[in-house]
């Protein structure tokens, strides 16, 4: 036993260096194959079933400890159980994936999402049961084993990048086998020393070996996946338009895919996740002349409207934000802007473009009045002090996700209230911002944005409605945005040039036109004051559309559907009721053979680790959410800031150790307040220190990072080792594996409730939720109820 001091009596196990070495890998491979699950899954699902798929996969983690509890109840954990969850678990890997790009994508989205969320539900159950099996065994010592988890999981999403970027979305899930297969060998060493079951891990080597041998090579996956999901663009590129794919490119941002046409030689398309798709076109590479293909983009192409009306002097430079293939520098370009910089997040498509310079013209290599930088663009903007006479974004169609949890969308950022205040910042005088959408919804949102933003500025909405037009079309609809109000005579020779070439009238909005079924009656009822923005919003939203301005704290761009997403209700339904099945049968039969203090001990542990699941996950993806502006590339970003937390908390759980026994109750009392604390410092202080420091460079953007959040990730490790050996020293060490599994599932819980608090309110919202969850903790300790409580 252990006295109250802490210290292990000569009769308890050590864990050694090979088990914590092994937990390191371990873990390692349990975010890596996380994350690039997710880029994987982005390839076949839309992003919210992204989410749901990888949400039931991991709802494993936690049964997986329930698994553990039930089929081995008793106390004697032997290294073979290690054998059996670990070698499973390192198979498990690659042979879900390479199921998953065999049998490709469903039909029936539905039945395809139950089957990929239980095959890929495997690896993470055995994982789970073994990190159970671990914290049951080495439970005195759990504050250095968790630690090691902690700090493995944080490496492991630095090394997700790094093996996306090497090797790809395919071979990186076999890789990762292979490094489990090497962990769960160092955590079964003593069994191997001692010549028993050799037969297990020869078979998962054997498996591993064959599995890398038929690994399916990134042709086969290229139309049989990437093309199979008719929600996705790239599928009417393939079954259409009879295009095929001549290159692709996996990394951690995603996969990249140029599409050529037989039937159209003069453009290909470039596809991200197969979707998201923007042309490229073949260019002379000299704007007077530009080739046919251009040349009917002034005619054809409603983007090019805005640039007809610009003065001389309103010419001299642009910032394109996303341009994709090109089209919008050459949009530019032919409107005869003298200077164009161009912000591209993507670099696989800029080194794409720049690979096929003979056919594009060399629009981004050959020019020396246009630079491209590969950046986020709003992060980018807003560490300029330039102003520019153009804005211009064309919206790509988002059906894929960007980020761990498989939902928040790139893009978010860049088409928000506060984003719309930084484009009119970096405008001149005179300036255009410049938006080009993909439907009405799309634009009707950027309206109600742009106007709310006016409105910040005490513009009222009749007078903003003057800074304002639209040009509606069926593909393509614009909206263009002044600082100041638009002349009259202007307006009216826009209008006129707009019937000229055919736009839709209907859908269309001037300022300052104001005959009766000249224009959009709605926009037109707007701009007189007949109509508030608020009804016309509530009018939209009748119609199905949710165009309710978005901001920074709740940037859900396209999320255009009224009330919260079904599949994230959908999660949070089942992982919720997983957690009450999880908790309330084994409660049951405990409570038959539990005495009166020990049924009482096991409520209150039980509420424990399902808060700190859920607490944990509520405040890791808030603070995700509200750095990624700060850092600027959303997965660089999310590496950082994953490294960031686990790593500082695997700091706090190597620190717990350091807490008496006879302290643990009251240091869970100050460990929920200081994080409660920290949490409410940090929704007040983070506005105000990214506003300060934003205009670092990127490694010191990173370091800041780190630094502001490593106090309250330290703290955030305390808990969950604390926990275990509270278990371990009231006699449950039995039950440690139900609780990491209550664990696993609040933490999927968590995960879903992020989401939905962040849609209907705000991500600040969320994360004060989840400070909350230790407020509980600590009114559920101000009573004693443990021995050392």
């Amino acid at each position: 036993m252990r006295s109250k001091n802490g210290k292990i009596s000569s009769g308890e196990d050590k864990v050694k260096p090979s088990v914590l070495t092994g937990v390191f890998l371990i873990s390692f491979t349990l975010i890596a194959f996380e994350i690039a699950l997710s880029r994987l899954l982005s390839v076949l699902f839309s992003y919210h079933y992204v989410f749901a798929v990888l949400s039931l996969a991991l709802l494993g983690l936690g049964t997986g400890g329930m698994l553990v509890h039930f089929i081995t109840p008793g106390l004697e954990t032997r290294q073979r159980g290690f054998a059996r969850w670990g070698f499973l678990y390192s198979l498990a890997i690659p042979f879900s994936i390479l199921l998953t790009i065999q049998i490709g994508y469903f039909d029936f989205p539905r039945i395809g999402l139950l089957f990929f969320g239980l095959l890929l539900f495997l690896p993470f159950l055995f994982g789970g049961a073994l990190l159970a099996e671990i914290y049951r065994r080495f439970s005195r010592q759990s504050g250095r084993v968790y630690g090691l988890d902690m700090i493995g999981a944080g490496v492991g999403s630095f090394g997700a990048v790094l093996l996306l970027d090497v090797l790809g979305g395919i071979a990186t899930h076999f890789v990762l086998g292979a490094i489990a297969f090497a962990g769960v060998l160092l955590l079964a060493v003593e069994e191997v020393k001692k010549g028993k079951r050799w037969f297990l891990p020869l078979f998962c080597l054997l498996g591993l070996s064959l599995m890398f041998v038929i690994k399916p090579s990134d042709e086969k996956f290229r139309v049989t996946h990437v093309g199979a999901n008719p929600a996705k663009e790239i599928h009417d590129a393939f079954f259409t338009f009879k295009g095929r794919i001549i290159e692709s490119r996996w990394s951690s941002f995603g996969r990249t895919d140029l599409v050529e046409y037989a039937n159209i030689p003069d453009q290909m398309d470039i596809y991200l996740d197969g979707t998201a798709g923007s042309p490229m076109y073949r260019f002379s590479g000299d704007t007077a002349a530009p080739g046919r293909s251009v040349e009917r983009l002034k005619d054809e192409f409603p983007g090019y409207f805005p640039f007809g009306s610009l003065k001389e002097d309103e010419r001299d430079n642009a910032l394109i934000v996303g341009p994709g293939g090109g089209r919008d520098i050459l949009l530019a370009l032919m409107g005869g802007i003298r200077r164009v910089i161009a912000v591209e997040i993507n670099k696989d498509q800029v080194e794409m473009v720049r690979k096929y310079s003979p056919f594009n013209g060399g629009i981004y290599a050959g020019f020396s009045n246009v630079e491209v930088i590969i950046d986020e663009g709003r992060s980018f903007l807003k560490r300029q002090l330039e102003k520019y006479d153009v804005i211009m974004l064309s919206l790509p169609v988002t059906n894929t996700s960007r980020s761990l949890e498989g939902y928040a969308l790139t893009e978010s950022f860049l088409l928000t209230v506060e984003s719309v205040n930084d484009y009119l910042d970096h405008l001149t005088d005179e300036g255009r911002l410049i938006f080009v959408g993909h439907n009405d919804a799309e634009i009707l949102r950027l309206l109600s944005v742009s106007l709310s933003e006016l409105n910040r500025r005490a513009v009222n909405t009749v007078s903003a409605m003057q800074q304002i037009y639209l040009v509606g079309s069926e593909e393509y609809p614009v909206l263009v945005m002044k600082k100041t109000p638009f002349d009259p005579l202007e307006m009216l020779a826009a209008y006129n040039l707009m019937i000229q070439m055919g736009y839709e009238q209907q859908s269309s909005y001037f300022p300052f036109v104001g005959q009766e079924g000249m224009l959009n009656p709605a926009l037109a009822d707007l701009a007189k004051g007949r109509v508030a923005l608020g009804e016309f919003i509530r009018m939209v939203g009748e119609r199905g559309y949710d165009i309710r301005p978005v901001s920074d704290n709740s940037p859900f761009f396209y999320k255009f559907e009224m009330g919260t997403p079904r599949p994230l209700l959908m999660i949070f339904g089942f992982s919720g009721l997983s957690c009450l099945i999880a908790i309330f049968i084994p409660l049951v039969l405990s409570r038959r053979r539990s005495d009166a203090v020990s049924f009482r001990t096991l409520n209150k542990s039980l509420l424990l680790f399902l808060l700190l699941g859920t607490g944990f996950m509520l405040i890791e993806i808030s603070l995700i959410q509200k750095f990624g502006l700060f850092l600027g590339h959303p997965v660089l970003s999310v590496a950082v800031l994953l490294f960031s937390i686990l790593g500082g908390a695997g700091l706090g759980s190597l620190l717990s150790g350091r807490i008496r026994l006879d302290n643990l109750r009251g240091g869970l009392r100050l460990l929920s307040i200081l994080i409660l604390s920290a949490a409410l410092v940090y929704v007040f202080l983070l506005p105000v220190l990214f506003s300060k420091l934003l205009g670092l460079g990127l490694p010191t953007r990173m370091l800041v990072s780190f630094l502001m959040l490593l106090p309250i990730s330290t703290l955030l490790g305390f808990p969950f080792p604390m926990g275990i050996r509270m278990l371990k020293y009231n006699e449950l060490a039995k039950s440690i594996p139900w609780m990491w599994g209550i664990n696993g599932m609040g933490s999927v819980l968590g995960s879903a409730l992020a989401l939905i608090i962040s849609i209907n309110l705000g991500f600040t919202e969320a994360l004060l939720t989840g400070a909350s969850c230790y407020s509980i903790i600590f009114l559920l300790f101000l009573n004693r109820g443990m021995k050392y409580s």
